[in-house]
């Protein structure tokens, strides 16, 4: 299913969750904008590098690829999932996408996500990977005020549970029976369309804040994993989300 279709017919958009629980209680979805606190002490450390141009459909734009700091290494020693461009194979997509709106964006490859498509002028704030493989990106707009999040629990069980109940209720036994705890939308905040079972397209307006948020929510059975991303956008800028995701969910195929 294509966003732009999503986004026609719910006219909203949409982000991420706040706080994620770890005990055995159902808490209320908040919808909230994510800060930066660049003061905060600690920072996972990541490195932002210049791999040349990537191409959709023959348009070139600035490809970069990010190496986080490796958790599982005794140094300081990055971990990346990405090479240079030089190799254009690795870096030409073939999307619909119009030529005025692939210049609008750059490509950045992320550990945990691939490559994924943000509005050039962006900046990556924070990126970092767990030692059980869980990865998390912040990316915003140059006065803060749009914003993307991406979150990927990997096979921690316990880190993707309780954030997948909010889109999908069906989860909620399972993760309280494993004292993870659950969310729900009694203020029903959010509007979700499923076009599978283990797929939320999703979108919800944050009170008193201006901009909209769109945003894909994601499991797998078997060895759970849970991933999401969450884009908020000022009015003007709308147009740019149905490419982002679904371009995101063109490098992050769903089973």
């Amino acid at each position: 299913m294509d966003f732009g279709l999503i986004i026609r017919q719910t006219s909203l958009l949409i982000i991420g969750m706040g706080t994620l629980s770890t005990h055995a209680e159902i808490k209320n979805f908040e919808p909230s904008f994510p800060k930066y606190d660049q003061n905060r002490q600690y920072h996972s450390a990541f490195k932002v590098e210049n791999i040349g141009t990537a191409k959709l459909n023959n348009i070139s734009i600035l490809a970069l690829g990010v190496a986080v700091a490796d958790p599982t290494a005794d140094d300081d020693e990055f971990y990346k999932n990405y090479s240079s461009c030089q190799n254009q194979q690795n870096c030409q997509f073939k999307f619909k996408i119009e030529p005025a709106i692939v210049k609008q964006l750059k490509a950045i490859s992320l550990a945990g996500f691939g490559t994924i498509l943000v509005p050039a002028d962006w900046k990556i704030m924070q990126s970092a990977m767990g030692v059980n493989g869980t990865a998390s990106t912040l990316l915003m707009s140059p006065k803060q005020d749009e914003a993307m999040t991406l979150y990927n629990s990997s096979a921690c069980l316990g880190c993707g549970l309780p954030p997948a109940t909010l889109y999908f209720p069906e989860l909620i036994k399972q993760s309280l029976g494993n004292d993870y705890g659950a969310y729900k939308d009694p203020n029903k905040f959010l509007t979700i369309v499923k076009p599978k079972k283990n797929i939320a397209y999703f979108s919800y307006q944050i009170p008193n804040y201006p901009n909209k948020t769109h945003g894909v929510a994601s499991y797998t059975a078997g060895d759970f994993n849970y991933k999401e991303i969450n884009l908020t956008l000022k009015p003007e800028h709308k147009q740019l989300a149905k490419y982002i995701l679904n371009f995101y969910l063109l490098t992050n195929p769903i089973e």
